[in-house]
């Protein structure tokens, strides 16, 4: 008979805290968010329920890692369940499954239990422990190499073969929703990832700036999160090109003050497709004083300028640079995040610490406005977890100043330039028949200068291809990191 995984789920602690008329909200929550887990990890659901205070899970595939990432999890225990007639028969049990784990080690044994019994905690432990003593080391209450964790409740008794610590918190989807102005740099995803274990739906706004090498690394920190941390709900990824609008602010905003406008513009934007949309928040990665836009009293500033109608939340309002890379290699965000390259400042120097608010409103009063609508009318929005990263590379651009993890390199040159420079996994143009390439595919050709990789490349776009010159040619990719 095959036996199938079964976790006990202890919830975090203000679950069960929560008064009569919240607390069923927050487990039904909580339960639908554990069922998505488990159906995104490939496994499904064979019963689920409240046990007491915590929830007893039975799955077909090994979810144990999956439902420790759900917010409102504690931790997660696999076990195994046994119903049992009286004290004797339920250490026997639990010794016959623990006896090889204490073989030569110290150990101690650990019971919570609940419900009414002619015994106690106590005496199950010393039960237990008469039993396994002879086959170990002997017992060592204050640091076991081992310990037999035991939970009885009522009849029934569960004995942890393994547990997983949970992130806490309280689950997605209890506290509404809110939009994440995100860079994918180390600070907006984990304030994206603090916001969500307090219970909120979070979805990704992110401003294309730049080179698109900069958004397709954000949108796969976004997606990162999206499919290891998100649960219960689709996230979306919202792609505003900003580029015209950051040309407007350089031509007509005084130069101390562009970054504390550019800042003023990504609140503005933000507050209206939150408007449009239906968000109850703004969240940021601003952290006071990390940078020259990010004072006190510009923000202050900014605020009051843009009259947001939306509360903007700084979840690292406290937090040093140390603590959130701390923070985002404990998430797993790190090394996505490094990858991540900020948009270059337009006022590096010589910014505006103390704007007022007077200054703000009337460097917001040169932008043109048709700008700024135009912005708002050519926003994309995608699903996280269909949308591949390639996806948000705008369709018009045709050359591209990076190479996608996931692109088919094709080389154009001859043979003698590609064995002088050779290219890493790169294919000959020569080798390959383009025409029969699926469709679907991101290609990417390379040539000696861009040249002739760009007219081929808009050659294939005319035939359906998702085709892309790297600008610059092999020069360009002799300077790519």
């Amino acid at each position: 008979m095959i036996t199938l995984p079964r976790y006990l789920v202890t919830v975090a602690g203000e679950i069960p805290l929560r008064s009569n008329r919240t607390r069923p909200r927050f487990y039904r929550v909580l339960i639908e968010n554990i069922k998505d887990a488990v159906e995104r990890a490939g496994g499904r659901v064979v019963e689920i329920r409240i046990i007491d205070a915590k929830i007893l899970l039975e799955t077909n595939v090994d979810v144990e890692h999956t439902v420790a990432r759900v917010f409102g999890v504690h931790k997660v225990g696999k076990v195994l369940e046994y119903e049992f007639r009286d004290l004797k028969e339920l250490a026997n049990w639990v010794s016959e499954h623990s006896r090889s784990i204490v073989q030569g080690k110290t150990f101690a044994v650990r019971v919570k239990r609940s419900g009414s019994h002619s015994f106690t905690s106590l005496d199950v432990a010393r039960e237990i422990g008469s039993i396994l003593k002879p086959y170990s080391a002997g017992v060592n209450l204050e640091n076991p190499d081992v310990t037999i964790n035991l939970e009885v409740r009522g009849s029934k008794a569960y004995l942890y073969l393994d547990s997983t610590k949970g992130p806490g918190g309280i689950p997605i989807g209890v506290e509404g929703s809110a939009l994440v102005l995100f860079s994918g740099g180390y600070d907006s995803p984990v304030a994206a990832w603090l916001a969500a274990k307090r219970g909120i739906k979070i979805d990704f706004l992110h401003f294309l700036m730049g080179s698109t090498q900069s958004s397709y690394y954000a949108f796969n920190v976004a997606k990162f999160l999206a499919s290891n941390w998100l649960y219960g709900y689709r996230p979306r990824f919202i792609l505003v090109d900003l580029r015209d609008l950051i040309l407007e602010i350089t031509k007509k905003v005084e130069w101390r003050l562009r970054q504390v406008i550019l800042r003023a513009v990504m609140y503005t934007i933000a507050s209206k497709i939150a408007d449009e949309i239906g968000y109850d928040a703004l969240i940021t990665g601003e952290s006071i004083g990390q940078a020259s836009s990010q004072t006190l009293k510009n923000l202050l500033a900014i605020e009051k300028a843009v009259k947001s109608t939306r509360i903007i939340l700084r979840p690292l309002l406290g937090f040093d640079k140390e603590e959130i890379i701390s923070l985002s290699r404990r998430i797993g965000l790190y090394d996505l995040s490094s990858k991540v390259t900020e948009a270059c400042a337009i006022a590096p120097t010589r910014v505006e610490t103390a704007a007022s608010v007077k200054e703000v409103e009337e460097e917001l009063g040169k932008i043109d406005l048709t700008v700024i609508n135009k912005v708002l009318s050519t926003y994309k929005v995608f699903d996280l977890l269909k949308t591949t990263p390639g996806e948000i590379i705008p369709p018009d651009e045709i050359e591209i100043d990076f190479i996608p993890e996931e692109a088919l390199v094709i080389d154009m040159r001859s043979e003698n330039e590609r064995l002088s420079k050779p290219i890493p996994n790169a294919i000959p143009i020569g080798s390959i028949d383009i025409k029969k390439l699926s469709k679907d595919k991101i290609i990417v050709l390379i040539c000696e200068t861009g040249s002739k990789s760009y007219f081929l490349a808009r050659a294939l776009r005319e035939d359906g291809f998702k085709a892309y010159s790297l600008k610059g040619g092999v020069r360009g990719y002799c300077k790519l990191p």
